[in-house]
């Protein structure tokens, strides 16, 4: 780093440079006091008036370290020291009102008395001081550098919420993903979310990567090509991030999409071309629609993208509006793009992929941030029987038709190809058919989570119920709870249909 250093900077004293390329390639003017810009997908904002006064003579040496991590690192790793250093200066102030031109022993001392439990901030401070001293400047004594050299540093507890199955932070159940998909779907047939949330959440569902990847995503990333039976496919090219000596969009993960969204995405994606057609292919696939954003971009290839901030929290106050009620707080899912991705990783452990396909699947580039989802390969929610569907029933929405006290009364009434039948189980029909599309899916099985479902509040759906709890139970010494839970929100939509029927017949005295 040394030589690097060098012949980066030819000045004297800590003369600031008039324009500094930051490592994407952006320029910045560093002579301002207020630091309040883009690159790309990152929003920074640092502002050196917020030191105190006491350490004033330190500010253009700290923006020269600052400088150096622009060019080498991130715009969000120079946050995050900063961040620290701002903290020592408080200390500082806290214990004079005098000028400091130098920080002492004393003074790393009481930083470390005072943020000894806020993990990562030892270390943050570390990272100052060594670029610091890298740059040949002063304004830390020796015994202060010392001091901090010679301490080990805590780390981050890295996927403590993956390891305690955080039902607020944590993966999600297979149950409460199925329940985050229904809800998705169906807001977004009933206009209740814009297309590029719908989009959006299905990509963080399928492939669980960073959200500062989707911030990055263009259009030209949605790739659609052909097999070798001459089928269409459709594939993403999602930008890596946080790779060594990359920038954003130096290289991409792949992933195959299933036919039906990868279309409809692909669909999606054309729309976006014609909305921004001074773009091209540059067109951002999720575009933030922000003048504010474009004001603050420094980076010319990512005009009308999203920060990885402002996307986060959109995403979760958005889907905040549609989320499902979780069984295991009883309150609405907190849903953010991260739990997607832990979700994922979760998913693949419990199937029986090791550390090394987990990786690929979200794209690390080794294994040392995987080791959690393999560590403990939990069984979330493993048994569903009787009790717990009927606890979970007033809970989910997976039932959204309606129950008809009278055939009479259904919307084909007449029409005997609106009757549902269980041939196999209960030998009757159940219900009626609400609509004349045909959706090719499996009756009666698919009905009970469908909105056209009209079930007959006297028909036997206890006996198809038995069938899937009993199935349930033996898919779960056979294959596992994936396979074993794939009719979970079935039969907890059955058991609302009985909790309703039952309802039904007590308050009008339904003699069947």
């Amino acid at each position: 780093m040394k030589n690097q250093v060098q012949n980066l900077w030819g000045l004297t004293g800590v003369e600031l440079p008039e324009l500094v390329r930051l490592r994407s390639g952006a320029m910045l003017d560093p002579r301002s006091d207020h630091w309040k810009f883009i690159d790309g997908v990152r929003a920074i904002y640092i502002d050196f008036d917020r030191l105190p006064q006491q350490v004033s003579p330190l500010k253009d040496k700290l923006k020269r370290v600052l400088i150096n991590v622009f060019e080498e690192n991130s715009p969000a790793y120079a946050k995050n020291l900063f961040a620290a250093f701002r903290l020592l200066s408080d200390v500082i102030a806290g214990a004079t009102s005098k000028k400091v031109s130098e920080v002492q022993e004393i003074h790393i001392v009481n930083f470390i008395a005072r943020y000894q439990d806020k993990l990562g901030t030892e270390s943050q401070l570390s990272a100052v001081v060594t670029r610091w001293q890298a740059l040949n400047l002063d304004g830390f004594s020796d015994a202060a550098v010392k001091l901090l050299k010679s301490r080990r540093k805590p780390g981050n507890v890295k996927g403590e919420a993956v390891r305690t199955l955080d039902p607020v932070n944590g993966p999600l159940t297979d149950f409460e993903l199925q329940e985050f998909t229904s809800a998705l779907n169906e807001a977004y047939a009933q206009g209740q979310i814009e297309d590029y949330l719908f989009y959006l959440a299905w990509l963080a569902v399928l492939t669980g990567q960073r959200v500062s990847q989707y911030c990055a995503l263009k259009v030209m990333d949605l790739v659609q090509a052909s097999t070798e039976s001459g089928d269409l496919k459709y594939e993403i090219r999602i930008p890596r991030a946080k790779q060594r000596d990359e920038v954003l969009r130096d290289s991409f993960l792949l992933k195959p999409l299933p036919r039906q969204f990868g279309e409809s995405l692909f669909r999606y994606a054309e729309t976006m071309r014609k909305e921004f057609p001074e773009s091209g292919e540059d067109t951002p696939l999720f575009p933030a629609r922000s003048t504010r954003m474009d004001q603050m971009q420094i980076n010319s290839t990512f005009l009308n993208h999203w920060d990885a901030v402002s996307l986060g929290a959109h995403f979760r106050d958005q889907l905040g509006k549609i989320s499902p009620i979780s069984p295991r707080t009883h309150q609405p899912m907190h849903l953010v793009i991260g739990r997607f991705r832990d979700t994922i990783g979760t998913r693949a452990a419990q199937e029986g992929y090791g550390e090394l396909v987990i990786a690929e699947i979200l794209g690390h580039v080794d294994t040392q941030n995987v080791g959690v989802y393999v560590a403990v390969i939990p069984e979330i929610a493993a048994r569903l029987d009787k009790k717990l569907g009927k606890a979970l029933a007033p809970i989910a929405n997976a039932f959204l038709g309606k129950v008809l006290a009278s055939e009479e009364d259904a919307t084909r009434a007449g029409d005997p190809t609106s009757h549902i039948v269980d041939y196999k189980h209960a030998q009757k029909g159940v219900g009626s058919c609400g609509t004349t599309y045909d959706c090719q899916f499996n009756a009666p099985i698919a009905c009970y989570t469908c909105r056209n479902f009209e079930a007959w509040v006297d028909a036997p759906h206890e006996k198809l119920l038995e069938h899937l709890l009993a199935k349930r139970e033996r898919l779960l010494k056979t294959s596992g709870q994936r396979v074993a839970s794939i009719n979970d929100r079935t039969i907890v939509a059955i058991q609302t249909v009985i909790d309703e029927c039952e309802r039904i017949r007590d308050e009008e005295g339904f003699n069947g």
